[in-house]
């Protein structure tokens, strides 16, 4: 079940992140590290009521960002549309409970979220070394558009899209 984070699931949030850093490093992908993401990125997204997690058996297992608020490289992106969008950010998931849709449940609740406020476009994007995000994104059905780099990685990130169809339009 997905829903909103409450104050009380950021330790367990920070957990999930801390042992996710640490399947990274194994996995030779420095995307995320000690200094990204912090509890206070989470803590804020919590309070613009952005945050969510995926509860399973009264544990949370994942956690991600479904905001209107993107990061500040995605102005120099060249996205086809101009026009609102969510963007999924920070998802998180427990390693001991991946492959088991929890990634692709967020990334389907994310347009649940678009839809019910109108918005029919959504934005996500990962490091080139996240191999699993990238595979999640294609089969969540977005689009490639572009890469770009960061000063503070030595490889490209790739930015995704989706255009939602409008409920009742094919």
């Amino acid at each position: 079940m997905i829903r909103k984070a409450t104050k009380t699931d950021l330790g367990s949030i920070m957990e999930m992140v801390k042992a996710t850093v640490e399947v990274m490093k194994e996995e030779g992908n420095d995307q995320w590290s000690d200094e990204y993401p912090l509890p206070s990125h989470y803590e804020g997204d919590r309070e613009e009521g952005s945050l969510y997690v995926y509860e399973m058996d009264g544990t949370v297992i994942g956690a991600a960002t479904i905001s209107q608020k993107a990061h500040e490289e995605y102005e120099r992106i060249n996205w086809s549309s101009d026009e609102p969008f969510y963007c999924v950010k920070r998802l998180a998931v427990d390693p001991h409970k991946r492959k088991k849709g929890v990634g692709l449940a967020f990334y389907h609740f994310a347009e649940v979220v678009a839809r019910k406020n109108g918005i029919y476009y959504l934005k996500t994007d990962t490091y080139a070394l996240n191999k699993a995000a990238i595979r999640l994104f294609e089969k969540a059905g977005y689009q490639f558009v572009q890469e770009d780099y960061t000063d503070e990685h030595d490889h490209p990130f790739y930015y995704y899209e989706k255009r939602l169809n409008r409920l009742g339009q094919n």
